[in-house]
């Protein structure tokens, strides 16, 4: 197990900047740091990647700094050459862990980044590693009450969740978690930090800059949240998002019939998807075309408690609403693969054209034996979290959701499966409805995003037709920030360190010089083999 590392701001003086691996370049100014690294916790991190970690300990709510503190986990590899910087990262969720992020990445991302900057990710608060958001948990029941923490009555969840550490679900939020970073750049002992943000993390990069802009040295943002839409819009146009990338999936699939034999067209491959969905169980989640002659002509039936709102309407009891919020979340979450392997394993391939063609050869498996699941199943797992991923995303995105939900679309999205409409619609409008949070009304308001006052102008990145975070959220986001947007093409979820070169490249120009030299790229190449 990792030793525990918290040491007091007044321990300052006995800590030397070469912790941190040597000096900073100019625009840094390294003052003594307070984070002391060691072994990492016990299955976080690669072995033999040259990790290291720390215990930093920050206060528990910032408006009230003198009061509870909590422990964050903090990552580190070094800079093997002259240093030019601290480049800190975050991966997404909400509710991703972070501590492996760059030994994940250490054969696939320039080595240049690795010789001149210490790569360092802060694991977010209430996170395992980052004193868990518990609520209502035992030895005996390590979920408890976790397990309806994305919706239902507000007030029995904060009582379950303030047994354990009173007042902690309502810190868990964006800016809080942004706040922390800025205590782990103080604990590293450095001036300014440069940021790596992908899909939400591009979001809570946005937060920090707009809080502590002196702080950011240069700022690389992919596959980036719309900052207007934060939390029900972003969530359901994300449901719509994936049809474009679908197409180019089957499509790409059909090129290759004589190595998949699914089909030699977009559209047959896509009636061989629809009827292993089917065959699975996944009724509606097949229906991706307009609406057939008739209601007979649904792929599926459909699923409760939907069925029991199309016959009697939605009355809003507890029973029902419950039922309502756990199809929600499982449809936010992807987690319909546990039932319908191939639904969760598209769902996956959609993020990065790395996962098409093994994501084909796993269809082709499950088309010649339909069970034989178990590649599928091996492809969603690939996104997995542990479960307090589950519950720190439940809580940021109830916590501050800035969109009213809208009940009323309820009942348009039953009507859109019941005449079979296309289901990427229907599932948009469920979580426009703002069902996924029940009573729980935020806490918090989201912090005005804005670049104004960064002394080097943010580098954005975003995929012409990415599946998870819509393209319009790239150009929004460099609006509020002022930032330059690269526009990539193909529909790639997070696009730098996948062997693009045109890619990798500009990122690296910006983070040594702090300008950007192109406006378009080509997608990533796929790899062969």
């Amino acid at each position: 197990m990792m030793r525990t590392l918290r040491i007091s701001r007044l321990a300052t003086a006995l800590f030397t900047a070469t912790l941190l691996g040597g000096s900073i370049a100019t625009g840094f100014a390294d003052a003594a740091p307070v984070a002391a690294f060691g072994a990492c916790p016990d299955g976080s991190v690669l072995p033999n990647r040259g990790v290291r970690c720390a215990v930093v300990s920050v206060p528990m709510n910032y408006a009230d700094p003198d009061g509870p503190r909590i422990d964050l986990t903090v990552s580190r590899i070094a800079a093997t050459e002259q240093r030019l910087g601290v480049i800190v990262a975050n991966p997404g969720g909400p509710g991703a862990d972070t501590l492996d992020y760059w030994a994940q990445r250490v054969d696939t991302l320039p080595a240049e980044l690795g010789a001149h900057y210490d790569r360092v990710a802060v694991q977010p608060r209430g996170l395992r590693w980052a004193t868990p958001l518990r609520c209502g948990a035992d030895s005996n029941n390590p979920e408890g009450e976790q397990v309806s923490l994305g919706g239902g009555n507000r007030d029995v969840i904060k009582k379950a969740c303030d047994a354990a550490l009173p007042g902690y679900l309502d810190t868990i939020t964006t800016e809080s978690t942004a706040r922390d970073l800025d205590e782990v750049r103080a604990a590293l002992g450095v001036e300014r930090i440069s940021y790596l943000g992908t899909s939400y993390g591009t979001y809570l990069g946005a937060v920090y800059a707009s809080l502590f802009p002196a702080r950011v040295d240069r700022m690389v943002l992919d596959s980036n949240v719309d900052p207007d839409w934060v939390w029900t819009e972003e969530f359901a146009q994300q449901q719509v998002a994936g049809k474009q990338r679908l197409d180019d999936l089957f499509a790409w699939i059909a090129e290759h019939h004589e190595r998949y034999g699914l089909g030699d067209t977009a559209f047959q491959v896509y009636q061989n998807w629809v009827r292993l969905v089917v065959n699975q169980g996944g009724g509606w989640y097949a229906n991706l075309t307009p609406p057939p002659a008739s209601v007979s002509d649904l792929p599926g039936k459909l699923p409760e408690p939907l069925a029991d709102i199309a016959r009697d309407g939605f009355n809003g009891s507890m029973e029902q609403s419950g039922k309502v919020q756990n199809l929600l979340r499982t449809l936010v979450s992807g987690g319909a693969s546990a039932q319908v392997p191939l639904v969760g394993a598209t769902a996956v391939a959609t993020y990065t054209r790395t996962f098409w063609p093994v994501f084909a050869k796993a269809m082709a498996e499950a088309n010649t034996d339909p069970a034989n699941v178990a590649q599928l199943l091996a492809i969603e797992g690939a996104t997995s979290t542990d479960p307090t991923g589950r519950f720190v995303f439940a809580a940021i995105t109830c916590n501050e959701n800035a969109v009213p939900g809208r009940p009323e679309l309820l009942g348009a999205a039953v009507a859109t499966i019941a005449t079979g409409g296309n289901a990427m619609d229907a599932r948009a409008d469920m979580v426009r409805s703002g069902m996924s949070c029940g009573s729980w009304r935020p806490v918090a308001k989201p912090v005005p995003i804005t670049g104004r006052d960064l002394r080097t102008p943010p580098l954005l990145l975003q995929s012409r037709h990415d599946a998870l975070t819509q393209y319009e959220g790239g150009p929004a986001m460099a609006r509020a920030l002022n930032g330059s947007l690269v526009t990539v093409e193909g529909g790639d979820h997070g696009t730098f360190g996948r062997g693009n070169s045109a890619v990798d490249d500009a990122v690296m120009t910006y983070l040594r010089t702090g300008l950007v030299n192109i406006s378009h790229a080509d997608q990533a190449p796929l790899p062969t083999g």
